[in-house]
């Protein structure tokens, strides 16, 4: 066969596999992306393309503290430090009564390097969504989501509240695999039509009855807070959060080129600013006396759900512990703080708020081999609390 037949069939073949492998897997993103999953996702931030802005300011460094800690803070700091170093962290920031008290970096990384806070961006959404309230773009946590979703009119997903997604509640399908390629969750986190996706997701029982959760449901409600306010999510975060307290630019990982943002997982920041953050959820929505997030609002979402005890409204209330049995366990003992809270994102990324202690914890890095949430936590408050040793 001449050289140029054999050329011809070789282009004829290597289409056709292409023109079948489109018509199978139609998005070729989704294809590339699960080839080229990082073996540590959390540290291999410019895996995740694209990305979209999320416009900081220029403000004054978070105040670090002038005078030593006592000895006894002094000895639980360097504790919490060496916890943290063993356990694969790439960084730890811990703030005592507004001022940084530690701060220390691994594996490369420094106070200039964005973390991908995982799902740590869930509680962003929460916010965020206390924020339209405020301002009236939605009108109530009990319309139900319908009102912004046309794509569910018509079917029983009608019924379900903002309160329902807020709450983990709602009753939509939760396919949790991260390995199968059908999985709602793999597309959702690794596909290029994110809105069409979690909207294309059906409900599994009625809402309200089963704690449930499930990274649909923040996206969901990502999409209702960019309708309800016509602005899009990486400028609705900017604008109403993050410059209020003076956090740095920072990204959300997109879809696609101008396309939807992830917003259930991966939004890409400094340790400070996620300690920023932290320092604004103690100060009850405050930054340098001005409001910003209403602490009704945050009141609201530090209420335990009725169905899980340890959630509220987007954000962890209390410690995991082998009390709750309905969720996976990330600590052996409650935090001896009654008032604290976390974030918390795959691979073990927290913010951790102890207000009785005018405590902020913020530790990022893979996933450890072994890990408890109350060490870190406890152990300071000990330092602090002569009557709890």
């Amino acid at each position: 066969m001449p050289v140029r037949q054999r050329q011809r069939r070789l282009v004829l073949l290597v289409a056709a596999i292409a023109l079948a492998a489109a018509l199978i897997f139609p998005d070729w993103r989704f294809i590339r992306r699960a080839l080229t999953y990082p073996e540590q996702p959390i540290m291999a931030v410019d895996w995740y393309r694209p990305q979209a802005v999320v416009a900081g300011v220029d403000s004054a460094p978070l105040p670090v503290a002038t005078q030593p800690p006592s000895s006894d803070l002094a000895t639980a700091l360097k504790t919490v430090a060496d916890y943290a170093a063993e356990r694969n962290s790439t960084g730890l920031l811990v703030m005592y009564q507004g001022e940084i008290v530690l701060e220390q970096y691994w594996q490369a990384y420094d106070e200039t390097s964005p973390f991908n806070a995982m799902s740590m961006s869930k509680s962003l959404v929460g916010l965020l969504i206390g924020q339209a309230l405020a301002e009236g773009a939605i009108a109530s946590l009990d319309e139900p989501a319908v009102n912004y979703l046309p794509e569910w009119q018509g079917d029983n997903r009608d019924q379900i509240t903002l309160r329902d997604l807020l709450y983990m509640q709602s009753g939509l399908r939760n396919e949790r695999s991260t390995t199968s390629p059908t999985s709602d969750l793999v597309h959702l986190y690794i596909g290029s039509d994110v809105e069409k996706t979690a909207l294309t997701i059906p409900s599994e029982r009625p809402s309200g009855e089963v704690f449930d959760y499930n990274n649909v449901n923040t996206q969901v409600l990502a999409i209702v807070l960019q309708r309800a306010t016509g602005i899009n999510y990486a400028d609705y975060l900017a604008t109403r959060l993050w410059q209020p307290i003076g956090a740095q630019s920072s990204s959300v990982w997109l879809d696609r080129p101008n396309g939807f943002p992830k917003a259930f997982c991966c939004l890409f920041a400094t340790l400070r600013d996620w300690a920023r953050l932290g320092q604004l959820l103690l100060n009850q929505g405050q930054w340098d006396g001005q409001p910003v997030i209403p602490a009704d609002w945050l009141t609201a979402m530090l209420t335990p759900s009725p169905l899980e005890s340890t959630f509220g409204k987007h954000i962890w209330v209390k410690a995991r512990t082998a009390d709750h049995p309905n969720i996976e366990t990330t600590a052996t003992l409650p935090y001896f703080d009654p008032l604290a809270f976390h974030l918390d994102g795959r691979g073990l990324q927290r913010v951790f708020v102890l207000p009785t202690y005018e405590l902020v914890i913020v530790r990022m890095g893979e996933r450890p081999d072994t890990w408890d949430d109350s060490i870190m936590t406890n152990t300071l408050i000990q330092a602090l609390d002569p009557e709890i040793r």
